[in-house]
């Protein structure tokens, strides 16, 4: 839907090989078009005349019948808050004009591609809400965040945080997203499954706005490593809102906390493994100097040997006299006991080593 011909035409073209595409041109006849075409998805332009594409997507929405057509906005307008509009009105995802075609093609792709799984998981989350607004009757709300906060400490990495997080808006029988951000990445889910792209940006552009942000029915609570959007906040019910406002506080607090937890614990695991591996190849090059500085000792007392025979042997074939030969065997004796003392020397430490070696390899195991 858009009302303006060029970008009609270029998305009937994109798209037109895969897909039926309807056009219109405004939002009247978009609205009565979907009621009886019943199409897969909607492309929505944001500035059309008469009604705009925001309160178009919120009329759509309210019809039972059309209410899980997933929503692609189109704009030309890329500020934080256009797309929270878009997400407010109920859209999926948002393309900001001029747009890449094939980049369209992927993302209602996409969009297509996840819609079942996201009806089965809304008819889950229903569910588990219903269930939950049952248990809160009996546990209450404070129990609700303490049950929470103690599923968040037996949570060692960030997808069983994220689901831990996700479970406890479901105490208090609440929607939305949360975000975690660690080092080498962020992980975005949503009570309805894999968060749209649309969610995921929203809520990643609230990271870098105040601590807590509420806007209508939607609040968002914001730490350096976690986001946490909630989109059905009973604001009919003042009490009670604010009683979930300071309660999601704590709770985003807390998973702050865990997530800092987490990265140490990772950091401790890289750390301890790189140890080990250190420790594995020193003992081994240790191993290995110990295993031949003794061969080099026994190499050296057989060579000292094998020279003492040598001289022996020469003496009588140099002629030389009694006196001469005892002179030299003398001299030569003297300097093999010289080199073989010197090495003598370095026993002790070696026998060290080769304690210090067995120590580190009962270390290892």
């Amino acid at each position: 839907m858009d009302d303006d011909p060029f970008i009609r035409e270029l998305i009937a073209d994109t798209l037109g090989g895969a897909y039926r595409v309807i056009c219109h041109e405004n939002a009247e006849a978009a609205l009565a078009g979907a009621e009886a075409e019943r199409p897969d998805a909607i492309l929505l332009d944001v500035e059309l005349p008469g009604i705009d594409g925001y309160e178009t997507c919120r009329k759509l929405k309210q019809q039972k019948t059309l209410a899980a057509l997933p929503v692609i906005f189109i704009s030309a307008h890329d500020r934080i808050e256009d797309r929270l509009r878009g997400y407010e009105a109920g859209g999926d995802d948002y393309i900001v004009k001029p747009f890449d075609p094939q980049e369209l093609a992927a993302k209602l792709a996409r969009i297509l591609g996840s819609v079942s799984e996201r009806l089965r998981l809304q008819d889950t989350a229903d569910y588990a809400g219903r269930t939950a607004m049952t248990a809160m009757t009996s546990m209450g709300e404070l129990g609700a965040l303490l049950q929470a906060l103690k599923k968040f400490n037996v949570c060692t990495n960030y997808d069983a945080l994220a689901a831990a997080v996700l479970e406890g808006l479901s105490y208090y029988g609440l929607q939305g997203v949360t975000q975690l951000r660690f080092p080498g990445g962020a992980l975005t889910r949503s009570t309805r499954g894999e968060a749209t792209p649309l969610e995921a940006s929203v809520i990643g552009r609230m990271a870098e706005m105040d601590r807590v942000v509420q806007f209508r029915t939607r609040i968002s609570i914001t730490y350096d490593h976690v986001s946490l959007l909630v989109t059905d906040m009973p604001i009919e019910d003042s009490e009670r809102c604010g009683r979930l406002r300071d309660h999601l506080a704590m709770l985003a607090e807390s998973a702050e906390m865990r997530v800092q937890a987490v990265a140490v614990g990772n950091e401790s695991e890289r750390r301890g493994k790189t140890i080990d591996f250190a420790i594995k190849e020193i003992s081994q090059t240790l191993q290995d100097i110990d295993q031949a500085q003794r061969q080099s000792h026994v190499a050296t007392g057989l060579a000292a040997a094998a020279m003492t025979s040598r001289m022996e042997h020469a003496y009588v074939s140099a002629g030389l006299g009694e006196q001469q030969e005892i002179l030299l065997s003398r001299t030569v004796q003297e300097g093999i006991e010289s080199i073989l003392n010197a090495q003598s020397a370095g026993v002790d430490l070696q026998d060290r080593l080769t304690v210090v070696i067995r120590g580190m390899k009962s270390v290892l195991g």
